[in-house]
């Protein structure tokens, strides 16, 4: 659980570190404050930021269990994946 917390942190460095996110444009986009990640349609774009780390979260869980399913739909949208 901590590793895939860490995952889901790591993307928010990635998002910074690119700058796809900032300090400032996180408190200013509600939009970026939500879990809620939508069952399908996922276009990395269009999600906020935590969207974005909660599917790198899924991601590194998938790898874990062995979910084939859900790690080839998670590496379709995520651009490093």
């Amino acid at each position: 659980a901590a590793m895939a917390l860490l995952q889901h942190e790591l993307q928010h460095v990635l998002d910074y570190a690119t700058g796809r996110m900032s300090w400032l444009s996180y408190a200013l986009h509600p939009h970026d404050w939500s879990y809620s990640v939508p069952d399908a349609g996922w276009d990395w774009k269009k999600l906020g930021a935590e969207q974005r780390a909660v599917l790198a979260e899924r991601l590194w869980r998938a790898e874990r269990l062995g979910s084939t399913d859900e790690i080839a739909r998670l590496r379709a949208v995520l651009p490093w994946g």
